[in-house]
């Protein structure tokens, strides 16, 4: 028997999508709500999935797509989340990262913006993604609504946080992240006696070996999400440098982690991050040498409330029934 809410998650398989998939069954796990089904687990999207979903999902009370890719047959109504800033890019930006992403990122964007004029809800996690929507797609204006990613508070570290900064962000050509964890390893060698460790959630076979062999680095590899939770407790600060995000640094940021974050000073990040957020300008060394500096002292009081697990996927899902 078919459920009244059917959740799409193919393609939740690492990164933040994963986290995302994690929250989310936390709160049917606490919930048991029985009306809420959710497909795709461990698939990767493919054309073959997307026609499959579809014949599953086709009377459902709300069918929701956690993958950017929206339902598009008649029936139920169709919520989409739009997280992926590489399917809006500019045309200055896709010159630019042209060189540094695969051909198949372009002909996603495409299936995404088409699926997306058959969305009735858009859920984008931040005003920064909005506009990035609206700035290429004017028309699907009035079906967005920005609704922060869920985090779950966690309880303070049992033991004092080490003097290490973690850097949980996935690899990729455009990230330029060999060049940016190099410049946050000169930032502190200017600030410590060589206490600090940089802890980096890659393997070694992604990661330049001037780089990876550094003394003050730590390869941790891809990690689970509740190891990476147990090693961001105990971390004093988180290193998200990406600029072209559409989360607004979620995981590395959150005021309900308690870990200060440095990252680039967007303007929707102090939305997102609040105190949390060690903001620097990325064109500036000695910006980033001072929010180090901050982040590596500052004591953030965890703020769980806007990231209510409870209350977004209540609201995502609908109301039981």
């Amino acid at each position: 028997m078919t459920a009244a809410v059917i959740v799409d998650a193919a393609g939740a398989q690492m990164g933040g999508a994963a986290r995302y998939l994690a929250e989310l069954r936390g709160y049917l796990a606490r919930t048991g709500r029985g009306d809420v089904q959710v497909i795709g687990l461990q698939r990767r999207i493919s054309p073959g999935w997307l026609v499959r979903r579809e014949l599953v999902g086709r009377t459902c009370r709300r069918r929701v797509a956690l993958n950017n890719v929206g339902f598009v047959a008649r029936g139920g109504p169709r919520w989409t989340l739009l997280r992926n800033a590489l399917h809006f890019l500019t045309e200055a930006e896709e010159a630019t990262l042209k060189a540094a992403q695969p051909a198949s990122v372009l002909r996603d964007a495409a299936a995404v913006r088409l699926a997306a004029r058959r969305s009735d809800v858009l859920v984008v996690p931040s005003t920064a993604m909005a506009e990035r929507v609206t700035r290429i797609a004017p028309h699907l204006d009035g079906r967005i609504v920005v609704r922060a990613h869920p985090v779950s508070a966690e309880p303070p570290p049992r033991l004092p946080r080490e003097p290490a900064i973690l850097c949980p962000v996935l690899f990729a050509p455009y990230k330029r992240m060999a060049e940016q964890i190099g410049a946050l390893l000169g930032v502190v060698g200017e600030l410590d006696d060589g206490s600090v460790t940089i802890l980096v959630t890659a393997d070694r076979t992604e990661v330049p070996a001037p780089v990876a062999s550094h003394p003050r680095v730590r390869m941790v590899g891809r990690l689970p999400h509740a190891q990476l939770r147990e090693l961001r407790a105990r971390s004093r600060a988180v290193y998200f440098p990406t600029g072209l995000e559409s989360w607004g640094a979620p995981r590395g940021r959150a005021p309900g982690r308690g870990a200060p974050g440095n990252a680039p000073a967007t303007h929707h990040k102090p939305a997102v991050a609040g105190p949390a957020l060690c903001g620097y300008d990325p064109r500036d060394p000695d910006s980033l040498r001072r929010a180090v500096a901050h982040a590596l002292t500052a004591q953030v009081t965890p703020d769980p409330a806007p990231f209510d697990p409870g209350r977004y996927f209540d609201w995502l899902l609908g109301e039981s029934r």
